[in-house]
């Protein structure tokens, strides 16, 4: 018998937290999970994470920024200093250091397979938020053209990596998006009542026009509670679990559990 379908907002290494709010669930091997990505750095046990959802047969992320910098750390072996200095990287790295090599080469084939954009028959998965010019197909096509290996671009990287003509930087400069967008959340946030969203907004978006519903990660929430719009077809579910709460939601009946 199929399980739920459940999603769950960005990790962050927060291993304790995590196991926590999968009991609170009542989570099965049955249940289907998903995830926004930024699975790792900012927590204290980036190793424990990683083991157990590689170890999950239903386990369907897709890639964010902190996981992205990872992979490129994988690929190359060299550190990316904003992410190592200010955004966790430090204990990832310290951690996997520690791994031996067929360890982290298995993580590595394992976060290359993590698509930037998951589409479903009734929704899309993306960490950060979706560009407001975007059309569906347009992301469809997107999806379909599939990503760099890594995607996280860093010029210091050039010497070590066999860039191809097909690699371009636009082709990271477009795609980034998908990770640092938040146009379109903070209009959703202001369409829902959140008055402070006014301040953040770059620019006026309107609705998409999209019979799916857009989860997205990134953007921790300030009252650690998930935003969910219908007028603009997205639920976030980021409550800052490093700091705040981990959130584990029903996709189909938007019931939501928290650490």
């Amino acid at each position: 018998m199929a399980g739920r379908r459940l999603i769950i907002g960005d990790i962050h290494a927060s291993y304790d937290k995590l196991i926590s709010v999968l009991d609170k669930a009542s989570f099965t091997p049955d249940d289907i999970l998903y995830s926004v990505g930024d699975i790792v750095d900012r927590g204290d046990k980036p190793v424990e994470t990683l083991d157990f959802l590689m170890g999950l047969e239903n386990f369907f992320p897709v890639l964010g920024n902190h996981d992205g910098w990872l992979e490129s750390y994988l690929y190359t072996g060299k550190v990316d200093s904003s992410w190592y200095m200010h955004n966790g990287g430090d204990v990832t790295v310290n951690a996997i250091r520690k791994k031996d090599r067929q360890w982290q080469l298995r993580l590595r084939s394992w976060i290359s397979k993590f698509p930037l954009i998951r589409i479903l028959d009734d929704a899309i998965i993306v960490h950060g938020g979706i560009p407001g010019e975007y059309t569906e197909k347009e992301i469809e096509n997107i999806v379909e053209r599939g990503r760099p290996h890594p995607l996280v671009r860093n010029f210091t990287y050039d010497d070590f990596m066999d860039f191809t003509d097909d690699q371009e930087d636009e082709d990271y400069d477009y795609l980034e998006q998908f990770f640092w967008d938040r146009d379109y959340l903070y209009n959703a946030m202001y369409s829902a009542g959140v008055k402070a969203a006014l301040l953040r907004m770059r620019r006026r978006i309107k609705p998409m026009k999209i019979d799916k519903t857009i989860w997205i990660g990134h953007t921790p929430l300030a009252d650690c509670r998930p935003v969910i719009n219908r007028e603009y077809h997205l639920v976030a579910i980021d409550t800052g679990s490093y700091h705040g709460k981990l959130t584990l939601v029903d996709m189909s009946s938007c019931e939501y559990w928290q650490s």
